[in-house]
């Protein structure tokens, strides 16, 4: 096969990829009708960001995201950026007039992630049938809109910012193959500036793209001028995002987990070196190698001397308890031999399919067609290594094996036209399906091993009824309750309040840490300290499902607590028992 000899003559079945996309949306409405119909979403961060939503709409300035009713009477700050929600909220003022304001919400948790699907899909398909064949882009297409890894992200209500966040990985990805330098360019540096502006979970990838153009440029490649207009759309765009979201400007507090004052300062010192030094560039890749070094020096030395606490990352300076209790037990955010194996082998089926795809291909190949697999193997595998290292970067690394996967798919295809012998041919069509469907191939054979008899049963029991406990229907039924203060888990706090008119203390969101350190402390400390605690902070109910994960850590580790207590009947005299509420949600009154 000649990778990338195509290119610029092939074109995508558009009408073809438009109605496989249709058929996937339309299979993914039906099968996610429970959480479209009670606008539940699909976890914390979807009922948060619905209330989010809400408040905005209902008149709480652009530049304010602060959650009232959470923490009060002080309320938590948030970390999501408006721009998220502006696509959410257009749609929903369009076709509220006209529906009214639930099925206005409804149908846009519907439309903009199935949109964001079709737009990563079509952009996905684009760069397969670049480096590859017409073939490839249809393979590229409908390994996206079967991929585990991305529809978790990309599924009707999903609203949270992760399918932004692998929007903006591929729209990056896709300006590497355009020919218009300065087009690209410009492209690039915006998706870069809008995805870290989204989130700052993308700067390690971020950093992939502008070392890849960064070693090209000092070796003396032909990616001058794209590396200029990347660092100067990138410059231009992070300071328009930032002044256009933040009302204190440079003056705005300093947060590791978003741009804040000491990242424009490392940006800019970075760009001031570097936009006139690839302007110029300098024939020495000595003296282009000393400027890239004193940009990027530049750039760490102001973070450092501004921000030293945010050399951890986004959760460097957390609360020790908050970190223990909480965000050592979230999953998504450690190695991924912290995850079960079935999940992780699932999750990375994609990445295991692109990884020998990408092998097999470039044993195969020389010149320009080679040059183009290292430069989508540079990516896919520094992916790799970030998905090792935290597992919710995998659906952004999974997306960049697609096209590579579909690459070898097309080179599978065009031999199994072309063999004659028909077990060759029942062969070609097995592997072809097993790339196609990785995930689907992986998830029967975990399913063929030993998954640990009655102990695995009695697990999935207790999930599935502590899931129906948790549902937005079953805490719906709060609402008949005079509004009121709660305590309830972490996860079940932004759930009340898209479905009530409550408030809550804390919900798994690290800015509120205080608050989150209040609720942790009531639970694990003896009964009467954790009264006075409850009165400080104003709380009048406690609601919870006595299955949770998070219940379970404090009666283990604090077997004196309140909840620890609770969990044996030791009911104290201080709360007044309000019965079950909808699937076996337990509410106390606290007197």
């Amino acid at each position: 096969m000649n990778f990338g000899a195509q290119s610029g003559r092939e074109t995508m079945p558009v009408r073809l990829l438009a109605l496989l996309w249709l058929l996937v949306s339309a299979a993914l409405i039906w099968s996610s009708w429970p959480q479209i119909g009670t606008l539940a979403g699909w976890d914390p961060d979807d009922a948060l960001r619905l209330v989010q939503l809400r408040d905005f709409l209902n008149g709480q300035s652009w530049f304010d995201t602060t959650q009232y009713r959470m923490n009060r009477p002080d309320g938590a700050p948030m970390h999501w950026s408006r721009l998220v929600e502006v696509p959410l909220a257009l749609l929903i003022l369009i076709l509220r007039p006209l529906t009214g304001q639930m099925w206005a919400e409804i149908l846009a948790g519907i439309a903009v992630p199935l949109l964001l699907l079709g737009w990563i899909s079509y952009m996905l398909a684009g760069i397969a049938t670049k480096i590859a064949s017409r073939e490839a882009g249809v393979a590229a297409a409908l390994i996206t809109l079967s991929s585990g890894a991305l529809l978790l992200q990309l599924r009707p209500m999903r609203i949270d910012h992760h399918g932004w966040q692998i929007a903006m990985a591929v729209l990056a990805l896709s300006t590497l193959f355009r020919t218009d330098v300065r087009r690209a360019g410009i492209v690039l540096g915006l998706a870069l500036a809008v995805w870290l502006h989204i989130s700052l979970e993308g700067a390690p990838m971020t950093a992939a793209f502008f070392l890849f153009l960064g070693i090209g440029w000092v070796r003396g490649s032909a990616v001058q001028g794209r590396l200029f207009w990347t660092i100067t759309s990138f410059a231009v765009c992070t300071v328009l995002l930032f002044f256009g979201t933040q009302a204190q400007g440079l003056y705005a507090a300093t947060y590791c987990d978003t741009i804040s004052p000491p990242h424009m300062f490392g940006i800019a010192s970075a760009a001031l070196v570097m936009v006139p030094a690839t302007y110029v560039h300098p024939d020495r890749w000595e003296i282009r190698l000393g400027a890239a070094a004193l940009a990027g020096g530049l750039a760490l030395a102001l973070l450092l001397a501004m921000a030293p606490q945010c050399v951890g990352g986004a959760f460097g300076g957390m609360d020790p308890l908050v970190r223990t209790y909480w965000y050592s037990n979230v999953t998504e955010g450690l190695p991924i031999w912290h995850q079960p194996w079935r999940v992780a082998l699932n999750l990375s089926a994609g990445l295991v399919a692109g990884a020998i795809s990408w092998f097999l291909l470039s044993a195969r190949l020389r010149g320009d067609a080679r040059r183009q697999l290292l430069t989508i193997g540079f990516f896919v595998f520094f992916g790799v290594l970030l998905s090792l290292l935290v597992v919710r970067t995998i659906s952004v690394a999974t997306a960049f094996a697609i096209p590579v996967t579909a690459s070898f798919i097309a080179v599978l295809f065009r031999a199994y036209r072309q063999a004659k012998i028909p077990a060759r041919r029942i062969g070609l069509i097995a592997a072809i399906l097993i790339l196609l469907v990785p995930g689907a191939a992986i998830s029967s054979l975990v399913k063929a091993l030993p998954d640990g008899g009655n102990v695995s049963t009695a697990k999935a029991k207790t999930k599935a009824a502590d899931v129906l406990c948790q549902s937005a229907l079953s805490i719906r039924s709060l609402g008949s309750l005079p509004k009121g203060n709660f305590l309830s888990t972490f996860d079940m706090g932004p759930t009340i309040l898209a479905q009530t008119p409550h408030s809550v203390l804390a919900s798994s969101h690290h800015r509120n840490e205080q608050a989150m350190h209040d609720h942790i402390q009531i639970f694990r400390s003896s009964p009467d300290a954790a009264h006075q605690l409850l009165k400080a902070r104003g709380i009048n109910y406690l609601a919870l499902c006595p299955a949770e994960t998070e219940l379970a850590i404090y009666a283990r580790k604090d077997p004196g607590g309140l909840w620890a207590q609770m969990a044996k009947g030791k009911i104290p005299a201080w709360l007044e028992p309000l019965g079950s509420r909808g699937e076996g949600i337990k509410v106390w009154r606290v007197r």
